[in-house]
C-alpha cells in the first residue's frame, strides 16, 4: 500500500509533535531510515514516531516503512515508463483528454465553493502562495491573476529559513493558497495549522477528489485532472485560478476594474506599450 493514500484518507487528530514527525516521514528516501533518526529529525522521542504509525492503522512502525518503499518503488517506476502510453501521445488524443477533463471540471467544483474561496481571498489584505517546485508556473501566474485585482501577495519559498521569513507577517487579515497536486509538500500540514494559529485563513487546491487533508483547510477545491496517470498537465489548476480571478472580480467589479485600469495607466506611464495585434 502506499504510505501517502495511507495519510491521505486519514481523519485522525495529530499533537503538534505528531505533525513533525509526519513532514519528516513526507520527506524523500525515508523508508531506509530507523524511527529513532526519524524522531530525531523530529525534534522528539521514539515512542511518538511508534504512537503515529499505530494511529494511522499500523502494526508498528516496520509496518509504516514498508508502504514507504512502496511509494518510493512507484516514484522510480514513474521515471522510466514512457510518457502517455495510457490516452496516446498523438495531439488529438492530448486534446481530448484535456477536454474531458475541463468538461467535467465543474462536476468537482461548485460555482459556490469557488465563490465562497472568492469572499475569504476578498476581504484579505495579502495572500501568501505555496507549492512545490513542480507547481511553480501555477502558482506563480495564480499571484499574478491576484495583482491584477491589487491583492498583496507572497510567493513562500521551500526551505525552511525563507518560509519562515517570508511567512512571520501572516495575520488575521492574511490567507494562504497552497497547491498540493499529486501530493502534500511536507511544510503544509505545519503552514495551514501555523496560519489557523495566527487567525487566518487557508485555501488547499488539490487534484484528488476525496483528500482529507489535516489539519482541515478553510477551503479545500479538488478536481481531477487529465486521465493519464502518468501525464498530468497543470490546465486544470490554470483554469482554476483564472476562475478564482473572475469570481473575485464579479464580487465588486466598480473597484476591481478600477485597479485593473490604474494597473494599465501605471504601465504605460513607465514605458509599457499597448499589445500591439498582428496583421496579415
Amino acid at each position: 500500500m502506499s504510505f501517502k493514500a495511507v495519510v491521505a484518507s486519514s481523519t485522525v487528530r495529530l499533537s503538534a509533535s505528531e505533525e513533525r514527525v509526519m513532514n519528516v516521514l513526507l520527506g524523500d528516501d525515508m523508508s531506509g531510515i530507523p524511527a529513532a533518526e526519524v524522531a530525531e529529525r523530529a525534534s522528539t522521542h521514539e515512542s511518538t514516531v511508534v504512537r503515529l504509525a499505530k494511529k494511522l492503522g499500523y502494526r508498528g512502525y516496520p509496518d509504516l516503512r514498508n508502504d514507504l518503499r512502496t511509494d518510493e518503488s512507484t516514484s522510480e517506476d514513474h521515471q522510466v515508463k514512457i510518457m502517455r502510453t495510457e490516452s496516446g501521445y498523438d495531439l488529438s488524443a492530448f486534446v481530448a483528454d484535456e477536454i474531458r477533463a475541463l468538461k467535467r471540471l465543474p462536476h468537482f467544483v461548485s460555482q459556490e465553493d469557488l465563490d465562497a474561496a472568492a469572499l475569504t481571498l476578498h476581504e484579505s489584505s495579502t495572500v501568501y502562495l505555496f507549492s512545490r517546485d513542480d507547481e511553480k508556473p501555477t502558482r506563480d501566474l495564480l499571484a499574478r491573476r491576484l495583482r491584477r485585482l491589487g491583492l498583496t501577495t507572497v510567493t513562500l519559498g521551500t526551505t525552511p529559513k525563507d518560509l519562515a521569513e517570508r511567512f512571520i507577517s501572516f495575520d488575521e487579515h492574511s490567507t494562504l493558497i497552497a497547491l498540493a497536486l499529486r501530493e502534500a509538500p511536507g511544510q503544509l500540514p505545519t503552514l495551514v495549522s501555523e496560519a489557523a494559529r495566527r487567525g487566518g485563513k487557508s485555501i488547499l487546491i488539490s487534484d484528488v477528489p476525496g483528500y482529507r487533508f489535516r489539519p482541515s483547510p478553510d477551503h479545500l477545491i479538488t478536481a481531477r485532472r487529465g486521465d493519464d496517470t502518468e501525464y498530468r498537465t497543470q490546465v486544470i489548476p490554470v483554469v482554476l485560478a483564472y476562475a478564482l480571478q473572475l469570481a473575485i472580480f464579479h464580487l465588486e467589479p466598480t473597484k476591481y476594474k478600477a485597479v485593473r485600469d490604474g494597473v494599465d495607466d501605471l504601465t504605460r506611464l513607465l514605458g509599457g506599450a499597448d499589445e500591439i495585434p498582428l496583421r496579415t
